[in-house]
């Protein structure tokens, strides 16, 4: 699976751990400082049957699990545009429906060109709420599509499958409708039947014997965006 090496970054398993770890850390300095500094006095419900649409970039790092005994491919990482749509359906559960676009690093001189895509729900729960910050437990769930060209070759892989992604996230409005949110996420899907251009499965031999090429992702999402509530 050479067209996929292109993918990974030559980093070492533990940089990336502790990448992991000061991302997550810092995420949570930052809403417990800013929480303790709001006035007990704000500390209202917030209104229900809000509508909120939303977009948002950012970056994930994942580890890949694959059954290709002749690949290295470990690491990679994805650049990442988020639309969205929710709505408040009472004081503390929101529901949205979110579109994802993942960009994954390839070689520019192959003209290699690897894209992914979430479409689906993301459930919050605030477990703060106050006139102007929340912070939110959610998850999310959907379908997951990965998609690969190679226009030398006229290489085309595609995939897809149900992804999960439990999340922690901060917003905080500046007014009444123009605000900002952070979001920490660990997204995992797992691709077990990817197709070439003639949808016939990607085959790899293991021990001797023949399998479906598979291959799942696994790893950290950070989101910052604005948003805008009516």
């Amino acid at each position: 699976m050479n067209h996929l090496r292109q993918l990974a970054i030559k980093q070492q398993n533990g940089c990336v751990n502790k990448f992991f770890t000061i991302i997550l850390l810092l995420t949570f300095i930052f809403i417990h400082k800013y929480t303790y500094s709001q006035d007990e006095y704000e500390l209202d419900t917030l209104s229900r049957n809000d509508f909120i649409i939303y977009s948002a970039g950012g970056i994930g790092f994942y580890y890949l699990i694959h059954n290709d005994p002749q690949s290295d491919l470990k690491i990679t990482a994805s650049t990442i545009i988020n639309f969205g749509v929710s709505y408040d359906i009472t004081s503390r559960l929101n529901v949205a429906f979110e579109l994802s676009k993942l960009n994954f690093p390839s070689n520019k001189d192959s003209l290699e060109e690897a894209k992914g895509s979430l479409t689906g729900l993301t459930f919050r729960y605030k477990t703060l709420k106050s006139k102007k910050t929340n912070i939110y437990l959610g998850l999310s769930t959907g379908t997951s599509n990965f998609k690969y060209f190679n226009y030398k070759t006229s290489t085309k892989v595609t995939a897809s499958n149900i992804f999960l992604e439990p999340n922690i996230g901060f917003n905080h409005y500046w007014g009444k409708t123009v605000g900002f949110f952070i979001q920490t996420s660990y997204y995992y899907t797992n691709y077990n039947r990817i197709v070439n251009k003639e949808n016939k499965p990607l085959k790899v031999i293991v021990n001797g014997k023949e399998e479906n090429f598979t291959l799942a992702f696994s790893g950290l999402k950070l989101l910052i965006g604005l948003q805008f509530k009516f």
